[in-house]
C-alpha cells in the first residue's frame, strides 16, 4: 500500500465513530460530515451512517 493511500485510510478511520443508528437498529460506523457548532471543549458534529446514509448529531467532548 502506498503512503498516500495509508494516510487517507488513517484519516478516514480517525473521522469515524461507532454509534447507534435509529434506522439500522444497530451500532454502525458513522463518519464526520460537518461541524455544526463549537462551545468550549464540546463540538457538535453532523454524522452520517455508512450503512443506511442517514444523519444524526453527536457531541464530541475533548
Amino acid at each position: 500500500m502506498q503512503a498516500d493511500q495509508l494516510d487517507f485510510l488513517e484519516e478516514m478511520i480517525s473521522n469515524a465513530e461507532l454509534l447507534n443508528c435509529v434506522t439500522c437498529q444497530d451500532e454502525t460506523l458513522h463518519t464526520h460530515e460537518e461541524v455544526l457548532s463549537i462551545h468550549g471543549s464540546v463540538t457538535e458534529l453532523k454524522m452520517r451512517c455508512t450503512n443506511c446514509m442517514t444523519c444524526r448529531t453527536w457531541l464530541q467532548i475533548e
